[in-house]
């Protein structure tokens, strides 16, 4: 019996310190209410978004963070502790009136004074313990993002890469709303960020020429809303005012190195002469197209049977791509024109 009773505390042990928070509360939408809201799961910080339909004095406002009939909370542990500022990251080892973890106790916070009209995004860290957080406070209700690719979906090495984020319903963004896509390499430990600024209809996006991203590495990606003009690696999360992560899995492409040049070259009959480019063996192909490495379509050849010529009278001298579309497949290989 000791042993069954020993392990299951230790259940219960584990049990506690594997909670999350899954709600926010707060009297702020209206300051009167308590309402309570689902928070949405973003993957390392979850969030929810309410608009302030009166203002209301510091200190009126309420706000906790919950889970499991508020057995497990994310607050103060003392009454009256009031969140320092809008804004900003809250670090729980630093400031009382924070998301610290409390199982059955602590206090709900307090609020800055809250204005009328305003969208306020409440973010925290998805962790057990005391967490991390931020009430961003924006004059603006955020854009959504409704989808966001990458074209080539599979790049070679000699490929440029489009990324697209395309807007739901708005065909603009606010003042001081700015859309970035974040990049990394290495899961996050080191991200690049990118604005999107050419937005036009809704639609816009950033591309990357060829031999910007190695052959061999995969890129993971996603599209952020903020109205922070700038972001670091450590905060981006509690600054994000909307997530166009697919749903927290991320987006990613691998770039694939081109190989077996002079394979594909006797595969196709490819010869350069008297500045033409001919292909005699297109039994399998569509369509030939001759890429710059910035990725503009320098010339495209629909195959209707028999040779197919491009010819590459007036290019700039450099290096280009060729790229032979089959039915079922796509090479590509490197042509230098002099």
């Amino acid at each position: 019996m000791k042993t069954l009773f020993t392990f299951c505390i230790s259940l219960l042990t584990v049990s506690a310190f594997a909670q999350v928070p899954t709600n926010f509360g707060s009297n702020a939408e209206d300051g009167i209410t308590y309402q309570t809201y689902n928070l949405i799961d973003h993957g390392a910080v979850s969030s929810v978004r309410f608009m302030a339909q009166n203002s209301i004095a510091e200190g009126d406002g309420t706000w906790e963070f919950y889970t499991d009939n508020y057995n497990f909370t994310w607050r103060p542990y003392f009454a009256d502790d009031t969140l320092s500022a809008f804004d900003a990251v809250i670090d729980p080892t630093v400031e009382t009136a924070s998301a610290r973890y409390n199982a059955n106790g602590g206090q709900t916070g307090k609020l800055p004074a809250v204005q009328a009209g305003y969208y306020y995004t409440a973010i925290v860290q998805d962790g057990g313990g005391d967490n991390f957080m931020s009430i961003i406070e924006t004059d603006f209700d955020p854009v959504v993002i409704d989808t966001v690719y990458n074209t080539p979906t599979e790049p070679t090495e000699l490929d440029g890469i489009t990324i697209t984020v395309e807007l739901d319903g708005a065909l603009d963004l606010s003042v001081g709303e700015h859309v970035f896509i974040r990049a990394s390499f290495d899961g996050y430990a080191s991200s690049i960020f990118t604005e999107v600024t050419n937005f036009s209809n809704g639609v816009g996006s950033i591309f990357l020429p060829a031999g910007t991203v190695p052959a061999g590495t995969t890129i993971n990606y996603y599209a952020l809303v903020t109205e922070e003009s700038s972001l670091d690696n450590e905060t981006v999360d509690y600054f994000t005012l909307f997530f166009g992560n697919n749903s927290g899995n991320n987006y990613e492409f691998t770039v694939s190195s081109v190989t077996g040049v002079e394979d594909v070259a006797v595969e196709y009959g490819l010869t350069q002469t008297n500045e033409t480019i001919t292909l005699t063996k297109t039994d399998n192909l569509n369509t030939v197209e001759l890429v710059s490495l910035n990725g503009s379509t320098v010339a495209t050849r629909s195959v209707n049977g028999g040779a197919v010529t491009i010819s590459t009278q007036g290019l700039t001298t450099g290096i280009y791509m060729l790229r032979l579309a089959g039915a079922d497949s796509v090479q590509s290989m490197k042509v230098r024109i002099d």
